[in-house]
């Protein structure tokens, strides 16, 4: 998970959930445990999990260093070995397209639990782009703008779910995610024709090196990361979105996700 979604889970103890109303004494709110969990295909699982503090405290989030996680793919399953800064991974247990993966989590005798499904990897087709400084109300300083047009592979016989982002040095170049539907996006343009997704997005970048990576994800996924990007990009609204936690897909109360979940990727220069 990027820089900005920690800074975004460690404020989500303040807001109110969409499904029921949380008084929280901002001054002293009660630790929040929060889970970031990834199955990537053909890898291992990785979870790091963290306790957030108070609100106006400007500590980092505490590491859990003594929790049990087994991930079960239904065949075989397998213990993660704590690794240090809250990391757990596993050896054994490979992310494979078309298997459902479960997660449980016990800590201080709370069972969490969650499931995620990793779908079949898209194939990035072509990557592009073109570039303009215009000035205009949204670029009053003529900044660089870069367009950067992805086209990849859609199966029509099944309800797809994709998050796209764009990476440079190991970060998101543009502090977004973008997700996509066959027939929606949160952000940019999309055209779907001949069972290819065409994806159209615009980012300041002064050039460089960019990962443009296209995951393939479950709908549980996608709703947490859909709802995630309002509370990360709030500040850049007229009119701000009501505050609450994204739904996880973890029980139990947790913040954050598990996610299964294959990508494809391209690099590109921009110059």
């Amino acid at each position: 998970m990027s820089k900005y979604s920690l800074v975004a889970i460690s404020i989500l103890i303040i807001i109110a959930s969409c499904e029921e109303v949380v008084n929280i004494d901002l001054n002293s709110a009660n630790p929040a445990f929060v889970v970031e969990g990834k199955m990537y295909k053909d890898s291992t699982c990785l979870v790091r999990l963290t306790q957030t503090t108070s609100y106006f405290s400007l500590e980092e989030p505490q590491c859990i260093e003594d929790a049990s996680i087994i991930i079960n793919d239904g065949t075989s399953h397998q213990e993660l070995s704590y690794t240090g800064n809250g990391f757990y991974i596993g050896d054994s247990v490979i992310g494979t397209e078309g298997k459902n993966y479960e997660i449980e989590i016990v800590h201080d005798g709370i069972i969490y639990e969650g499931i995620s499904y990793m779908p079949q990897k898209t194939n990035l087709i072509s990557v592009s782009y073109t570039k303009s400084q215009s000035q205009s109300i949204l670029n009053p300083n003529a900044e660089t703008v870069f367009t950067i047009t992805c086209e990849f592979s859609d199966n029509p016989d099944a309800d797809n779910f994709y998050l796209v982002r764009f990476i440079s040095d190991g970060a998101m170049a543009e502090d977004s995610y973008y997700l996509l539907t066959e027939e929606k996006t949160n952000d940019g343009i999309i055209n779907n024709t001949n069972n290819i997704i065409s994806f159209s997005e615009s980012i300041f970048y002064e050039g460089g090196e960019i990962d443009v990576q296209v995951f393939s994800i479950d709908k549980s996924v996608y709703n947490y990361f859909l709802q995630l990007n309002d509370i990360l990009f709030w500040k850049r609204r007229v009119m701000p979105p009501t505050p609450y936690n994204p739904i996880s897909n973890i029980t139990n109360g947790a913040l954050g996700y598990f996610a299964a979940w294959a990508f494809d990727s391209r690099r590109i220069i921009l110059e």
